[in-house]
């Protein structure tokens, strides 16, 4: 994956950067390899970048966004973060099909958060890969400053959603509590993989 993207060293010029630092990580490769890592869950506080590595997890989107805002940070706008919607499937993934099946649909569409740079995408997530990747589902990909991806996501999302449970014949409600079945049980598998 880090192929893909530039290496390159952490400043110590920012608080952003010294707070990197201080976790240990010294260059972009290294960061991005301790944050794939970290086990699956959402953190406390959405508005510290560095929880991830304080509380030692983090989501698609605390992890991408750490990784976009620390490239950022460091000169780096050629990586961008993604978030691209698509159709979330136990072959995209694994975890989900319980949730799914529960609700008798065989996917829903999913926000995912992923860094994009000269086009190659690359998912530092860290969950286990399943027989085929959520990018062979994208309905649609949108670039997002670090800073505005709590609110973009959201209304990126329940405008996804809103469109499939009207398509699909259920409420708005149903649609969320189905994804967030899903969330729960991504959660508890928890692991990272190698």
């Amino acid at each position: 994956m880090m192929r893909d993207l530039p290496n390159f060293p952490i400043e110590m010029s920012s608080a952003l950067g010294a707070g990197v630092r201080a976790c240990g990580v010294q260059d972009f490769a290294t960061l991005c390899e301790r944050v794939r890592v970290l086990p699956y869950g959402r953190v406390a506080s959405t508005d510290d970048l560095l929880c991830v590595l304080h509380e030692g997890k983090g989501t698609c989107s605390s992890k991408h966004r750490l990784l976009a805002a620390v490239a950022h940070d460091c000169g780096h706008r050629e990586i961008q973060l993604i978030v691209g919607i698509y159709e979330m499937s136990e072959a995209n993934t694994p975890g989900v099909s319980a949730a799914l099946g529960r609700a008798r649909v065989a996917s829903i569409p999913e926000a995912h958060c992923y860094l994009s740079v000269e086009g190659a995408r690359v998912d530092f997530t860290g969950l286990a890969v399943g027989t085929a990747s959520p990018f062979e589902a994208l309905l649609s990909e949108h670039v997002v400053a670090p800073g505005e991806l709590g609110p973009a996501k959201r209304r990126l999302h329940a405008q996804a959603l809103t469109s499939w449970a009207n398509g699909v014949g259920v409420s708005v409600e149903t649609a969320w509590s189905i994804r967030e079945a899903c969330i729960a049980a991504l959660a508890r598998r928890g692991h990272a993989t190698t």
